[in-house]
């Protein structure tokens, strides 16, 4: 009889974990969605966050929801048993034992294989929420804030609230031992509910435009998840090589940290209990452990009170500015600090922010330095049709216009340029407080103004004449875009790296029009050389005909009226003396037109008598017209000057 109450004391408490962990399971299902569809509204980063506990609760809930379940089959299964053997009805439990009663069974298998899976499922959730949220963050532009502060504060609280007095609930019922697995919800929502009360506290700082609380809250919050998952890890681990003992098990998706602080008990009790599970015998009786407890209390207070301390002291490296704040707010806005060592309020009710004024930064612009790989790649050359960087941007860019085009010609090219930047030294305020993520911000703007000034520029033009130009013309822009939003920055330098088609089937194209180009062009100089050579050589030719032609001409005319004269003079003489004239041109007619023509002279008279007279010059002289006198006088002179 005793025995079949602690059966229906078993089912009625299974019954009971079951109604408490769906009411968990709902609940903390209701604030994840809160939590995911209000983000925008909410505009708290810190509240955001919260998100990472409510989702390990609900697979907690659900884990302990099943094994309420599974220990209620079993108790039932047991119950049946018992009515079984008082029926006396062996042959049934003989024949159909391991088909009849399979619950205990399956519930000796969960209680023994599920916490692995939970721990894993539960550090994957961790990880992956984290890595989202950190990916999300530097991506943004724009820091959210709160519509409506308070009554955002007011959700964030009420919620932490009732987060907190079910969590204090489930830890005390789980004192039992048939409820032991409400112990980690329990723990879970008593941090979310402590992670609870800092994000109300931060988005409450909104109202009185102290958005840098919400920071601070939102790396507490990041880091106590993250360091609850590398724990959930470890536990993972080192499960495996525990050595067993009979103390009570403790599942191993339990956080051994949230326990030291969230099970009933001092810390130190806590901690001599971990230890005893962890190594499976009474560590907390030896006399080390007893010392230990006495003095490892005040010492770490000591210690942790003098590393608060030196949070006093701040330094201001060379190149660098410094900012003081005191409870989130600038001390002097207009002097910045100078390199140096300075005194301020300790964590976290001061803080020093150091913005690097000499410190030259650098951002691409148009292309991705990594690869597919994650390596950086800077090529020494590059080449049009190889892919030289990771990813490369594409901008549009004006082309030249024909007549037959009825649309506005565009291309696209791909331009690489290096950015270079530093902070301005009298806008340091601007650099460290008034944007989120400059570099972001930076490169956002360049590339805007990339895009609207390459659609201005002929594509052609800005590969060759108008590269310095351009760069010249697109420093100044992005100066003056980035003093508009008031980054705080100074452009140092900016260089194109490259300027050229996109790497695909483009760039081949384009070098064959190009080559096409370059041979349109060389057959025109060639044109050009060809007429620049013939044409004065034509031109020399002509101006010789015509010179030639003029000669002749001057010659004609001069000639004409040299005869004209003659024949004039002529007519002259032969009215003056006719006869004489007539002789005088026999004569002259005789001797230049009859010179070298044989003259025989007849006489009219006596015709029988012939005379020849050769009056031609010979050729070689003979004997008969040799001087022999002379020729004799001549060879005795010679004679008498030998003697």
């Amino acid at each position: 009889m005793k025995f079949e109450k602690e059966i229906q004391v078993k089912i009625d408490e299974s019954r009971q974990l079951e109604n408490l962990s769906l009411f968990v399971a709902i609940y903390s299902f209701a604030v994840w969605h809160v939590i995911f569809w209000t983000s925008s509204w909410m505009g708290s980063d810190s509240f955001h966050l919260l998100l990472i506990p409510y989702k390990i609760i609900f697979i907690l809930s659900i884990a302990s929801y099943t094994l309420g379940f599974l220990s209620k089959k079993a108790a039932a299964e047991e119950e049946d048993r018992l009515l079984l053997e008082k029926r006396k009805e062996k042959k049934a439990l003989e024949s159909g034992e391991d088909v009849l009663f399979s619950a205990a069974r399956t519930l000796s298998k969960y209680k023994k294989f599920t916490p692995y899976t939970i721990s894993i499922l539960n550090f994957i959730i961790i990880g992956s929420t984290l890595s989202v949220f950190w990916y999300l963050w530097t991506k943004r532009v724009d820091i959210p804030v709160p519509i409506k502060p308070p009554q955002a504060a007011f959700i964030s609280f009420g919620i932490a609230v009732f987060s907190l007095f079910y969590g204090i609930f489930c830890i005390g019922q789980s004192r039992e031992k048939n409820f032991r697995w409400l112990r980690p919800i329990g723990g879970w929502l008593v941090l979310s509910a402590i992670l609870g009360f800092l994000a109300t506290f931060a988005i409450f700082m909104h109202r009185f435009d102290l958005p840098v609380w919400d920071s601070v809250v939102k790396k507490i919050i990041f880091i106590i998840t993250g360091v609850l998952g590398i724990e959930l890890l470890l536990n993972f681990i080192v499960e495996f090589y525990r050595p067993r003992s009979m103390i009570e098990e403790r599942p191993i998706f339990e956080s051994r940290l949230l326990s030291l602080f969230t099970e009933p008990g001092g810390v130190l009790r806590n901690i001599s209990d971990t230890l005893d599970y962890q190594f499976g015998f009474k560590v907390s009786r030896t006399w080390i452990y007893a010392f230990f407890e006495k003095s490892i209390i005040p010492l770490i207070i000591a210690w942790l009170a003098a590393l608060w301390l030196f949070t006093c002291v701040c330094e201001v490296g060379p190149g660098e500015v410094g900012i003081r704040e005191y409870f989130g707010k600038i001390v002097d806005v207009k002097n910045p600090l100078s390199e140096g060592i300075y005194f301020k309020f300790p964590w976290p009710f001061g803080k020093m922010t150091r913005v690097p004024v000499n410190k030259i930064q650098e951002a691409y612009i148009g292309a991705d330095m990594q690869d597919e790989k994650g390596e950086v790649k800077n090529p020494e050359v590059v080449l049009w049709t190889v892919q030289h960087y990771g990813k490369e941007e594409r901008y549009i860019v004006a082309s030249e216009k024909k007549a037959a085009d009825k649309e506005t010609p565009v291309s696209f090219i791909s331009a690489t340029l290096a950015l270079q930047y530093r902070a301005k030294a009298d806008k340091v305020f601007d650099f460290a407080y008034r944007n989120y993520d400059i570099p972001h911000m930076l490169k956002t703007v360049s590339e805007r103004e990339v895009s609207k000034y390459l659609a201005s520029v002929d594509m052609i033009k800005l590969m060759s004449v108008d590269m310095d130009k351009a760069v010249a013309d697109l420093s100044t822009k992005i100066q003056e875009s980035a003093d508009d939003m008031r980054l705080g920055v100074e452009i140092v330098s900016l260089n194109l790296l490259g300027v050229h088609p996109p790497v695909d089937e483009v760039s081949p194209a384009f070098e064959e029009v190009a080559s096409s180009r370059q041979e349109k062009e060389a057959s025109i100089l060639n044109a050009k050389a060809y007429e620049n050579k013939t044409l004065p050589y034509a031109a020399a030719e002509a101006l010789q005909i015509i010179r030639g032609a003029e000669t002749d001409r001057d010659n004609a005319i001069k000639l004409a009226e040299a005869e004209k004269n003659r024949f004039e003079k002529q007519l002259k003489a032969y009215k003056i003396m006719p006869e004489m004239y007539k002789l005088r041109t026999y004569l002259d007619f005789f001797e230049k037109d009859c010179g070298d023509t044989r003259k025989i002279v007849v006489g009219d008279s006596n015709t029988n008598n012939i005379y020849i007279f050769n009056f031609e010059e010979k050729a070689r002289m003979d004997l008969l017209d040799a001087d022999l006198g002379a020729l004799s006088d001549e060879v005795n002179k010679k004679t008498d000057g030998g003697n």
